[in-house]
């Protein structure tokens, strides 16, 4: 389907929305223009931005991780992308912004010449809103575009989750559409097997504060980590690996994928317009 379509399309769902969603700019979000795809909600532009993930050993990409990037409209001001994420009225406004921010990367990702497994953020919090069949939604947006459950590894970070029982049905029922799963910032404040051992993780983000020290006593303290993480078993990713010297201690410690840093954020392009030359099926949400 012609990107056009696809925005027209996902710019008209079906059934009604709550009235203050017309407000904040999400009962007409999408916006293209020269082959990208932006999100305007509450007077913000949303962007896509891709951090590529490479295999240690072979160097080869294995994918690419879709990180936010958030600009004022009218100022051209960059935002903090969580600082978005405080903004929904309710847990279905959320929910419902969560899952745009994740077809928004779907959409942009489609444009791109190379691109493996895409990997993109599930709020926690939209984890636990949703009662029952996680994933579905998503894929019916998905499938449309031609992308695939099984082309997308969904990443959740898990720390402050209270109730395992309904995140470990959650993680299943992604997994039974197709899904891959990743877990970020393992390590952050406590190394816990035994949740892994139920999520069944694809793959384990280390996070920074685990890796990035460089005491020797931490260095000998990873390999039996990431030891203990493949026989779960499930690859190990590290993002930000900045230094040679790092990067040999990747290798060494056989982590098995790296991700590119998040990348500084940029003065603001000029706010594309929609207009009938380049746009002629959409409207700006703003």
């Amino acid at each position: 389907m012609p990107l056009s379509d696809l925005i027209r399309t996902l710019n008209s769902p079906s059934g009604s929305l709550p009235g203050h969603y017309a407000r904040s700019g999400l009962d007409q979000p999408f916006v293209a223009v020269d082959g990208r795809v932006f999100l305007h909600y509450a007077n913000l532009r949303l962007e896509s931005h891709f951090l590529p993930i490479a295999e240690t050993r072979s160097g080869k990409t294995h994918g690419h991780a879709a990180s936010l990037q958030v600009f004022g409209l009218s100022n051209r001001q960059p935002i903090a992308p969580e600082a978005v994420f405080v903004l929904p009225t309710d847990d279905a406004e959320f929910v419902y912004l969560d899952r745009l921010v994740r077809t928004l990367h779907a959409l942009n990702y489609l444009t791109r010449p190379t691109r493996g497994n895409l990997l993109l953020q599930v709020h926690a919090r939209h984890v636990m809103s949703v009662p029952a069949d996680h994933g579905l939604a998503f894929e019916e947006i998905l499938r449309p575009c031609g992308v695939l459950p099984e082309q997308v590894t969904l990443e959740i970070d898990i720390e402050g989750v209270e109730d395992l029982a309904h995140l470990i049905k959650a993680v299943a029922s992604y997994r039974s559409r197709g899904y891959g799963i990743a877990i970020s910032h393992f390590g952050r404040r406590q190394i816990d097997f035994g949740i892994l051992r139920e999520l069944q993780p694809d793959i384990v983000k280390l996070d920074s504060l685990l890796v990035s020290s460089n005491r020797p006593s931490s260095n000998r303290s990873l390999k039996p980590i990431i030891e203990a993480l493949h026989k779960l078993p499930a690859q190990v990713l590290v993002e930000g690996i900045a230094t040679d010297a790092m990067r040999k201690g990747a290798s060494a410690w056989n982590i098995d994928l790296l991700q590119a840093h998040a990348p500084l954020r940029r003065l603001l392009d000029p706010v594309p317009v929609a207009t009938a030359g380049n746009s002629p099926c959409l409207r700006s949400a703003a």
